[in-house]
């Protein structure tokens, strides 16, 4: 019988788990939907031995588990609940306030030099499919998933697509099956839509003017993936050399943060006065459901790289991109993210 792949089931640590090799618990996993179709599949990378001498010809006569690799992408609709997510465990420097309900997570870039961890915080996912029904087709957990790179898209139009996020992820490359989780009912989620933003760039309130088309803005960790393969990194079955090599860590690269953005240009509009000027200056980022549910973004410096005049739906627009740069206070950027989630990205339960 054909599967429909509406049919998945998935739900992921919202706490970070205790070491890259050991899976949440299903207590410390959330079930949100995404709008994207596609499985974090696990590959198995092998190598033969067709370029070995003293076989008498040029072909294979082997295949060998080399490593294993793993990496997917979570779209969604932005709520509350997922920024605060990918944000903490996108940038992986998070301190937890508020109370009942009420919590803050202010989240900030790491720093080796500050005595900060390189590596990123992991997570879980579990896929599942006809768990507890008809015969069982996948159930799986994904085990040491980092983030590579978030990336929050904001737009005009009417809709929920207006305002969406996307997750890059990438794992060590183990996983288990049968995952052993039941996994629990959909947690509700806020969303934060386009029309909530709140949007100040060197000085300009965008939303005050109804100048903003569109905006993105994003990190990306650039993680060492080659460099997770070291001697006494693990092998997908502990102790067993024979079923191929994982990640033993996630580190961040040379990270980089993205911030471009389109407006209408008119009389007065002073973007490309500013690229020519080399002007800098912060640029704030908000969007909102209620007073609990909120992010705001502060990219602490940034420049203007490039500044084009074009033309967006019929008006003559400036297409934006923006440098950010390193702040000697306030470093490059910070967030605050506000939900109803308690404990996302902290220790396991």
């Amino acid at each position: 019988m054909s599967v429909r792949m509406q049919e998945v089931v998935a739900a992921f640590g919202f706490r970070k788990q205790t070491a890259i090799g050991t899976a949440a618990i299903a207590a410390d996993c959330w079930r949100l939907s995404k709008i994207n179709a596609a499985l974090a599949n696990p590959k198995l990378i092998t190598e033969s031995d067709a370029a070995e001498y003293g076989k008498g010809h040029e072909f294979a006569t082997a295949l060998i588990k080399s490593y294993w690799d793993v990496g997917f992408t979570i779209e969604k609709y932005l709520s509350a609940e997922m920024a605060a997510w990918a944000l903490s465990f996108g940038m992986g420097k998070v301190v937890k306030t508020g109370s009942g309900g009420n919590w803050i997570y202010t989240i900030t870039t790491p720093f080796g030099s500050a005595g900060d961890s390189v590596e990123l915080p992991t997570f879980s996912w579990v896929e599942q499919i006809r768990i507890g029904g008809a015969t069982v087709v996948l159930d799986r957990v994904i085990v040491g998933v980092a983030v590579e790179s978030w990336m929050i898209s904001l737009g005009s139009g009417p809709g929920r697509a207006n305002s969406k996020i996307a997750i890059e992820c990438v794992g060590s490359g183990k996983y288990v099956s049968p995952s052993s989780i039941t996994i629990p009912a959909a947690s509700a989620e806020k969303l934060l839509p386009a029309a909530s933003a709140a949007v100040t760039i060197i000085g300009v309130d965008y939303i005050a003017a109804k100048d903003l088309i569109s905006l993105e803005m994003g990190w990306k960790n650039n993680i060492r993936m080659d460099s997770g393969f070291y001697p006494g990194s693990g092998f997908q079955t502990a102790g067993d050399g024979s079923t191929g090599a994982i990640r033993g860590r996630m580190e961040y690269g040379d990270r980089v943060g993205t911030l471009r953005f389109v407006a209408r240009y008119k009389y007065g509009s002073a973007e490309l006065t500013k690229l020519l000027a080399l002007t800098t200056g912060t640029a704030v980022v908000t969007l909102t459901y209620d007073a609990n549910a909120t992010v705001t973004v502060t990219w602490q410096q940034v420049g203007f790289a490039v500044a084009e005049i074009g033309e967006t739906d019929g008006w003559v627009s400036v297409s934006v991109d923006c440098t950010p740069q390193y702040h000697a206070t306030n470093a490059v950027v910070s967030a605050v993210a506000k939900c109803n989630t308690d404990n996302i990205c902290q220790a396991p339960t």
